[in-house]
């Protein structure tokens, strides 16, 4: 019987099963093979003499939450060295314009391995963050961020209780990136269990942005141009960063801070968000400092900063502010802050305080993908007179 005679249902089986058979056969083509002798001596500690971090990432693609716990484990071990970016760099998959039309093709990714790959890509795309001045980006840096994105990806899965495979997570990532309406509740399990700032909701608005009411409470901030090219900061910096918020200098400083680098030496617990204000050298970045020291009559009880520190503790009054939430990364909050304006603009019950900044609310460690985060913008608003 000619090929073209063939029953639709079988002609598709056939192009699965070629298909399934040039991904097996590609397997092992594909596989990078690593440099350094101590790449080769951890990958037979790790994987066995046979395997690759390739491979091994494709067990995790099909939906192995165990090879990804394995492949943490692997790339922890040699955390901070060449070995951990070259295992990243064999990890991490060719261009989406490397890939066949035939792995696009939906279901292809339980059968062919470059159908995984080309969904990780995608994935990837969606979840690296961008440069903060992309003007000075390379593309060592962009590689440099992918791997990580990759890293993140990888540690999520591992502690993932219900991962059932790559097309998945593409498809929950694709829909938080296309900035589909994401309800308060589903904002609220991304919120990590610690403490924040107390507010309730006074008014909801069509478009995602409510009206809260907030509480007092004290955080302590850096500005950048205030920020010591040495001493305590820059030690602070140099040891503890958060590369998915622009400003890591000033996220170094005020984690030392928050960590034990005081006049008291007293580690204190971790809070959410980080809040940004401004631009440039004026940006200003705070974290919330506990509950312990919110009232105005406690403040004076929280750690003193080191005399070479920029780092100030403040009372941040109790207010009225319009939000907006969203996923991903901060790098979305100039449109959402646009948005915001606008919407204050036809509201007929609020208004933006003149001449009022924007604040950025990122509540995630760095570890969280982007289709998990909450971020919000937000703004002092008043009655309607």
């Amino acid at each position: 019987m000619p090929i073209a005679s063939l029953p639709s249902q079988t002609m598709a089986l056939l192009f699965a099963l070629l298909c399934f058979i040039t991904s097996k056969t590609n397997a092992f083509a594909t596989s990078r093979p690593l440099k350094s002798a101590e790449t080769h001596r951890l990958q037979s500690s790790f994987l066995g003499v046979a395997q690759t971090p390739s491979l091994l990432l494709d067990d995790v693609l099909r939906g192995n939450s165990t090879a990804a716990s394995e492949a943490v484990g692997m790339l922890t071990e040699v955390r901070g060295t060449e070995t951990m970016e070259e295992y990243l760099s064999d990890m991490t998959p060719p261009e989406m314009n490397d890939f066949p039309l035939w792995a696009r093709l939906p279901g292809m990714a339980k059968v062919s391995r470059r159908a995984r790959q080309l969904r990780l890509r995608r994935l990837l795309e969606i979840s690296t963050p961008t440069a903060e001045d992309e003007s000075e980006d390379s593309e060592e840096s962009k590689n440099k961020r992918t791997r990580r994105a990759l890293f993140v990806l990888i540690r999520n899965i591992a502690d993932s209780d219900n991962y059932s495979g790559i097309s998945e997570v593409l498809s929950i990532a694709k829909r938080d990136a296309a900035d589909a309406n994401v309800s308060s509740e589903e904002m609220m399990k991304r919120t990590p269990d610690l403490e924040t700032p107390k507010y309730e909701v006074v008014g909801s608005r069509k478009g995602g942005f409510e009206i809260r009411r907030y509480e007092q409470f004290s955080v302590c901030s850096v500005t950048m141009n205030e920020l010591k090219s040495s001493g305590s900061d820059r030690e602070s910096a140099s040891k503890i960063s958060n590369p998915q918020l622009s400003g890591a200098s000033s996220f170094g400083a005020l984690a030392g801070y928050l960590f034990g680098k005081n006049q008291d030496e007293k580690a204190m617990k971790m809070t959410t968000p980080v809040l940004t204000v401004g631009e440039g050298d004026e940006k200003t970045m705070s974290f919330v400092l506990p509950s312990d020291y919110w009232k105005t009559d406690t403040l004076s009880d929280a750690p003193q900063p080191l005399a070479d520190s920029a780092v100030k503790i403040s009372s941040v009054d109790g207010s009225t502010r319009a939000v907006i939430a969203f996923g991903g990364y901060g790098g979305k909050a100039q449109t959402k802050s646009k948005r915001l304006t606008e919407l204050l603009e036809s509201d007929k019950e609020w208004r933006a305080v003149a001449d009022a900044p924007v604040t950025l609310a990122q509540y995630n460690d760095p570890f969280t993908p982007p289709w998990k985060r909450r971020n919000e913008v937000s703004v002092l608003v008043e009655p309607m007179r």
